[in-house]
């Protein structure tokens, strides 16, 4: 079943019945599926375009995850049936779309829970309170390996940060790297 098939389907039933789509190895929900699956288990709306459609509104997990996701849908109050080995539908769950839900592709990095790098006064705990902020039961694989990016470019920053202060300044600087002061006011020379 194609995405559009998927959305005319739904429609069709009044945006009562939802489907999850097999693709690949995630479950995928479109249209007023997603916000339904997004209010009953946390998973983000996604905003991807498409060459033929335009914009597509999706939210997916891996199906892996299914148990669990079941299980959330029914605490929603919502039913989840196996229609064949590569549909489901569910119904029971609010699909009224809601933009305030919907993360553009390419910002799914800037939302998954981990803040911008904060170099005003370095921790020596920052990396296990990342971690632990991370919320990987809400997140897709995409969003886990967009976090470990972040993890290890902010650590090889702080590896060239740490060997520039190792050196002796203002004899051992690096070129181009200006030192604090002895005094810590600005600039040595």
């Amino acid at each position: 079943m194609t995405e559009k098939e998927v959305l005319d389907l739904q429609e069709e039933r009044g945006n009562q019945v939802f489907y999850l789509i097999l693709i690949g190895s995630f479950l995928n929900a479109y249209g007023n599926g997603a916000f339904a699956l997004s209010r009953a288990t946390g998973y983000r709306v996604i905003r991807k375009q498409r060459k033929q459609m335009g914009e597509v509104l999706t939210a997916g997990f891996p199906v892996s995850s299914l148990g669990g996701v079941r299980e959330k849908l029914l605490a929603a109050g919502g039913e989840l049936d196996e229609v064949d080995e590569k549909t489901w539908i569910f119904r029971g769950i609010d699909g009224t779309p809601d933009l305030t839900m919907v993360t553009e592709g390419a910002k799914v990095a800037k939302v998954s829970g981990m803040k911008a790098p904060d170099t005003s006064a370095p921790s020596s705990d920052w990396l296990a309170d990342e971690v632990r902020r991370f919320n990987l039961s809400m997140s897709t694989p995409l969003d886990a390996m967009l976090f470990i990016g972040t993890l290890q470019e902010r650590l090889k920053q702080e590896d060239i940060a740490e060997k520039v202060q190792g050196a002796d300044c203002p004899q051992g600087k690096a070129p181009g790297i200006a030192c604090e002061s002895p005094s810590g006011q600005g600039s040595a020379e």
